[in-house]
């Protein structure tokens, strides 16, 4: 195997171990409900996890500067690795629950963020879109092998053995983290000088045009937290969207692997959360389990582009100096997102409706990809590829 494949494939078994961790514990609130937890403190368990591993993004970044890329992949999966052991040994004791959670997602935020940045470091412009569409294929791989491990574990009362699945995957990324070679980064005269600033990197209206576009298309994928509340209470099943969803991502990420490379990127990137916001409008009006299946399918399609193309810009509109900061911020806009859509539908749908608040917020989202095109997009691209 060549070098460049053999980064690549640590990368996206990287993804999978990753994603896997975290996508564990999909199960944490009905593991603490049996143990006698409130509803609003299992969810304040698992909602605290996502809080730390948005604010910890920026962090993510200078651990990178600071350390380097191998130092800092191991090292947060070890972190990462003793938050999961401490929720195993925790029980229903929720100070020392919450503690861990925190510390997983420390972990999760950091390792997310430099594995994203070595993979902008060493792959070239022409590979970057095929190499972020395998690794993120990959990071789609638990939704249909872990996931369902977890949940016939804990359906069946094997809890020792659901709790050591993140741990192992922990470990398991902690391996990769040794395994990946050094990318060399072109330095300055003082550390300010070889990585630059934020001040350097907001100047760029590139870098501003992907945030805000990351930002609506994660307003935009967030909505899947809903889904339940939109499906249940109809008597449909939600795992009927989230299968086939999955399925479609995963297969338009194989099945596309050198699209993202044909074509600019930014001409992605707003019709692809475009796309998963119809697929959402449209689920808010649907009465059976087939059209929640075609929904998701939709709704995958656009995940499938839309996730490796923003992710690929980044090393696109970033000179190498800056990528540790960028990709940060990239993955900090795209975890804001995930803390404003439950907060929103949760305001509006007592008010208006669950369907009716779920299809007005799609609706907006609808406008957010037409705008994003309009203001973000083509400003950026050039006069011809604009057209």
């Amino acid at each position: 195997m060549s070098g460049f494949g053999r980064r690549l494939s640590l990368l996206i078994a990287a993804a999978f171990g990753i994603f896997a961790y975290s996508n564990v514990y999909y199960f944490l609130a009905n593991l603490l409900g049996s143990r006698g937890v409130s509803p609003q403190a299992a969810g304040v368990a698992v909602s605290l996890f996502y809080v730390a591993t948005t604010l910890f993004r920026p962090a993510g970044g200078w651990l990178v500067e600071g350390f380097g890329l191998r130092p800092t992949l191991v090292g947060s999966a070890l972190t990462a690795f003793a938050g999961s052991v401490g929720i195993a040994f925790s029980g229903a004791n929720l100070p020392l629950v919450f503690a861990c959670r925190i510390l997983m997602g420390i972990g999760y935020s950091a390792f997310i963020v430099a594995f994203t940045a070595y993979q902008n470091l060493f792959v070239p412009p022409e590979k970057r879109g095929f190499a972020f569409a395998l690794m993120t294929a990959g990071s789609m791989v638990p939704h249909v092998s872990v996931i369902p491990l977890a949940d016939w574990l804990i359906r069946h009362g094997h809890v020792a053995g659901y709790l050591s699945l993140s741990p192992l995957m922990a470990l398991f990324c902690a391996g990769l983290g040794l395994s990946f070679g050094k990318v060399s980064l072109a330095r300055g005269a003082s550390r300010k000088e070889a990585w630059g600033s934020y001040r350097d990197l907001f100047a760029l209206p590139s870098v501003r045009a992907l945030l805000g576009s990351m930002f609506l298309l994660s307003l935009t994928d967030s909505m899947v937290l809903c889904v339940g509340a939109l499906l249940v209470p109809q008597g449909l099943v939600p795992s009927a969207f989230l299968v086939s969803s999955a399925v479609a991502a995963l297969t338009v990420r194989i099945a596309t692997l050198h699209f993202v490379d044909r074509i600019p990127r930014p001409r992605i990137a707003a019709p692809s959360f475009g796309l998963m916001a119809l697929a959402m409008a449209m689920l808010s009006l649907v009465s059976s389990n087939a059209g929640a299946v075609l929904c998701g399918a939709t709704f995958g399609l656009g995940v499938g582009m839309g996730f490796p193309a923003h992710l690929a810009m980044v090393g696109d509109m970033t000179p190498e100096r800056l990528r540790p900061k960028a990709t940060a911020m990239v993955w900090f806009a795209m975890d804001s997102g995930w803390a404003v859509t439950p907060f929103v539908f949760g305001l509006f749908s007592p008010v208006f409706g669950n369907s009716p608040a779920f299809g007005g917020f799609a609706a907006l989202m609808l406008l957010g990809a037409a705008g994003a095109w309009r203001f973000l997009w083509k400003p950026v691209l050039s006069p011809e590829t604009a057209k």
